[in-house]
């Protein structure tokens, strides 16, 4: 029976040292999120199988987790060679590499026959060709009923089978459309497989019934992660990522250049305090709520919820723009994407007035310059309005978010520069001088700042006070850090968390989204 879980989850479980594994596509749903977390997990001596190994292939033979690939094209697609899989079959670094090669048509007559639960593939090919000569597991026999010869190889029956598909359904029916090679016969060649996927949905009511669907039955595990394709496309979700492959070829031609790609990328840190403050930031969206985006770190943070776990969650920016669903990170708030992608787009006049100020928008998410102890913010100037030493932005549409939203949620990076006694200017109200001055003294009902998250910390105002505390502690943060970047005598909640780190999925789709983001801006530029 199929089960849903975690990608870690699911390598670690179904994954063996000394497996057979296929990670099958063909330049289009290539598993590149699982071949990643193959080699978090160290996996070793494995048996790579593959019709077309590319850049991630590259990347499991630089890491030293292949002893042998079976496979029929190793290639960087529009670019050029492997230099990973060279510098192991020519100088047998990191370690020498088992090569069992045959043709395209060999590979899919293989998996075919295993699939079928045949022994071996037998087909018209490799005539004239000397891979006969060089490749033990390529036979000759005669057909019986014509006397032809033909050619016979093994059937591939992987250990394990990995595919990314585009949907998953709540039973574990898989769906998959587009350009395919062999993912539909990997899996059913394979001893166990494990499919990771854009999206999970209810059922596949009103989709045509011959797109390809892989029935639960057929997969032992489903793992939820949005954009674990990239760099290669998911059709209807994004598109190859060309540049990283042509980046790719300048990294890999140099061992210490990839092994400090690989660090950086795939085993360091599994994140970042950035990272960890947008994860953060999302988790406080739900999937009903009706937000009122900010642009940069707020962007981030409310589209990351929408990838994951709040779906269905409206986004609204400033242009006017409601229930918004750019498929990357807007650099401004009246980009294009933000109107192609809306449920509706109404003029600025009336998205102040009516939707805002008639207190319809239930979140409201800012970022700041300065911040102080009560949470009001300053985004206008530092030192003094009529002479200052750095004159800001201003405050666009915050300070009427700050007062209008149900609630506000603040992100940004902790600094004493940025975490002030005082403030130099008060753009946008938090809770004033606290208590309830913002009730008493503004007239306002709405509840005012009720989170910020940080690079180091969680903060929720003192039910009181209102002066903000620390309630969460990121993973591996201390109390003296946050002190050190807060010029105010830090103060924290009773009952002290830590924030518990990103998981796989939020990772994924966070760096994926970041990734396509850069790729678009890039071509933009050009």
């Amino acid at each position: 029976m199929v089960a849903f879980m975690s990608l870690p989850d699911a390598i670690g479980s179904f994954l063996k040292d000394g497996d057979r594994v296929a990670f099958e596509g063909f330049s289009h749903l290539i598993p590149h999120a699982a071949a990643h977390e193959t080699i978090r997990q160290r996996k070793t001596d494995l048996t790579l199988i593959r019709m077309t190994p590319d850049m991630i292939y590259d990347q499991l033979i630089g890491m030293g987790a292949a002893s042998k690939m079976i496979f029929s094209y190793a290639g960087n697609p529009g670019v050029g060679l492997l230099h990973r899989f060279r510098d192991a079959v020519e100088q047998g670094w990191p370690r020498p590499l088992e090569l069992e090669e045959h043709s395209h048509s060999a590979m899919a007559n293989a998996y075919g026959a295993g699939a079928a639960g045949l022994p071996c593939a037998v087909f018209r090919g490799y005539i004239g060709a000397e891979l006969k000569r060089v490749n033990p597991n390529v036979r000759s026999i005669t057909c019986p009923f014509t006397g032809e010869e033909l050619a016979a190889i093994p059937a591939l029956n992987p250990d394990v089978g990995i595919i990314h598909a585009q949907k998953a359904n709540r039973r574990g029916d898989v769906l998959i459309e587009g350009i395919m090679a062999a993912q539909k016969e990997t899996v059913l060649a394979s001893a166990k497989s494990i499919v990771t996927v854009e999206e999970i949905v209810e059922d596949f009511e009103g989709l045509h019934p011959n797109l390809c669907i892989l029935p639960h039955w057929t997969v032992d595990a489903i793992c939820l992660v949005p954009g674990g394709a990239h760099p290669s496309y998911a059709q209807g979700y994004y598109a190859r990522d060309n540049a990283a492959y042509h980046r790719w070829d300048a990294i890999s031609k140099d061992r210490a250049a990839f092994q400090d790609w690989m660090e950086e990328n795939v085993l360091s840190a599994d994140f970042t305090p950035t990272e960890m403050m947008t994860i953060a930031a999302a988790r406080a969206l739900k999937n009903d709520d009706v937000c009122f985006v900010g642009i940069g770190a707020p962007s981030a943070a409310c589209n990351l919820a929408r990838l994951t776990h709040a779906p269905e969650i409206t986004l609204i920016y400033e242009s006017g723009t409601i229930g918004t669903k750019p498929p990357v990170l807007p650099l401004s708030i009246g980009d294009g994407e933000l109107y192609e992608t809306s449920v509706t787009t109404v003029p600025i006049v009336e998205m102040f007035r009516y939707w805002l100020q008639g207190g319809r928008i239930s979140v409201g998410f800012l970022g700041a310059a300065q911040i102080d102890r009560f949470a009001n913010i300053n985004t206008t100037v530092v030192g003094g309005y009529e002479d200052p030493k750095v004159r800001l932005p201003g405050g666009g549409g915050a300070p009427e978010i700050a007062s209008s939203c149900h609630e506000i949620f603040i992100t940004m990076k902790q600094s004493k520069r940025g975490f002030v006694e005082k403030l130099d200017f008060v753009t946008s109200l938090g809770h004033g001088a606290g208590g309830k001055e913002r009730e008493e003294r503004y007239g306002l009902k709405t509840k005012g700042p009720t989170r910020l998250i940080t690079d180091l910390a969680i903060w929720t105002p003192h039910p009181e006070t209102k002066e903000m505390e620390v309630a969460s502690l990121h993973p591996g943060v201390t109390r003296d850090a946050v002190q050190e970047s807060v010029s105010w005598p830090v103060r924290y909640a009773d009952a002290l968390e830590e924030t518990p780190p990103p998981t796989e999925e939020e990772i994924t789709a966070l760096r994926d989204l970041q990734a396509r983001t850069k790729a678009a801006h890039e071509r933009g530029a050009r």
